[in-house]
């Protein structure tokens, strides 16, 4: 068989849940040689739709600043369903904002989230039985900025 006779299936995608990410303190470490470094606490927050619950007070984004527009963020925190599951998630994505765009964000104004690029693939895991399929699945975010302090996200599994 020819390799443009193979056909793969075209991915379709399920929306998970729509989740609001509350921030903390920030804790700069500065140029680190391959960019400039800060942790920023993520101290709760919750998430509604497949999985409903609440973002504990518990994990961190370890943000890498590339250059001025480019930032490469990796987080890690718990989500707690309103089920009492405990699910671990991990997230490396990319945010692509203008240095006016945050410097309007930091201002407190609203910046539309259609006019810069913040994505993320998530890492879902859990020993609960009734959520071992996150720990299987391929899935991903479409972020925004509600305000300095709170990240809003659109959860989506690729099927």
């Amino acid at each position: 068989m020819k390799l443009a006779d193979y056909q793969l299936p075209l991915p379709g995608f399920e929306k998970l849940f729509l989740a609001q990410v509350l921030l903390g303190d920030t804790y700069p470490l500065g140029e680190i040689g391959s960019g400039y470094q800060e942790i920023v606490a993520i101290t709760g927050g919750s998430f509604e739709g497949v999985i409903n619950g609440q973002i504990m007070n518990l994990g961190a984004d370890w943000g890498l600043l590339y250059n001025e527009t480019v930032n490469e963020l990796n987080t890690r925190y718990l989500l707690k369903t309103d089920d009492g599951a405990l699910i671990s998630l991990i997230t490396i994505g990319r945010a692509v904002i203008k240095p006016e765009q945050d410097a309007a964000m930091e201002r407190g104004e609203y910046v539309d989230p259609a006019d810069y690029y913040f994505r993320q693939h998530l890492l879902f895991e859990t020993g609960d039985q009734r959520y071992q399929w996150l720990n299987g699945a391929c899935c991903f975010a479409v972020l925004g900025c509600k305000d300095e302090w709170t990240i809003v996200y659109d959860a989506y599994m690729v099927k």
